[in-house]
């Protein structure tokens, strides 16, 4: 699933040369067997014991370094997850948190709610009565200036 990069081309590139390079020696050393006579048996054998020394090594360096990087890709995986269920855990708190200031100010602020609806009431009972009392002052007005008008009438000569 990882995409390659050139340092694991690179890699696998050296490793294959050592790969060919060992199955090479190793190809010397059975033609090196027909010549058993002329080099002698330990000389041929100690060298294929070297030989399987060296390549089983190469082969032990490649299981081991795979097994590291393997660790290391889990070990990353697994604190990314860590990491992710942090974030979640934090973002529900922080939410928590914010639901919890959002109440608390709604709950401090219900008396000044109650104290505008109070001066809404107050207000509109304060306009009502003060259009009732600006009607009974017309209607007092009215009444008055039909009172002079009827008197002025009576006293105008004619």
């Amino acid at each position: 699933m990882t995409k390659e990069t050139p340092k694991n081309d690179q890699a696998e590139k050296e490793w294959a040369d050592l790969q060919r390079d060992l199955d090479t020696l190793g190809e010397q050393l059975g033609s090196l067997r027909d010549h058993t006579s002329a080099l002698g048996d330990t000389v041929v054998a100690s060298l294929e014991a070297q030989y399987q020394d060296v390549r089983n090594r190469a082969l032990g360096f490649r299981g081991a370094t795979e097994a590291q990087l393997e660790d290391m890709r889990k070990l990353a995986l697994a604190q990314a997850a860590q990491t992710q269920s942090t974030l979640a855990e934090t973002g529900a708190k922080s939410a928590e948190m914010a639901k919890e200031t959002a109440r608390q100010a709604w709950e401090k602020a219900e008396p000044l709610r109650q104290g505008a609806q109070e001066v809404g009431k107050g207000f509109v009972r304060a306009w009502g009565e003060l259009a009732a009392s600006f009607g009974k002052a017309a209607e007092k007005v009215q009444s008055e200036k039909d009172k002079a008008v009827t008197g002025e009438e009576t006293h105008k000569p004619g």
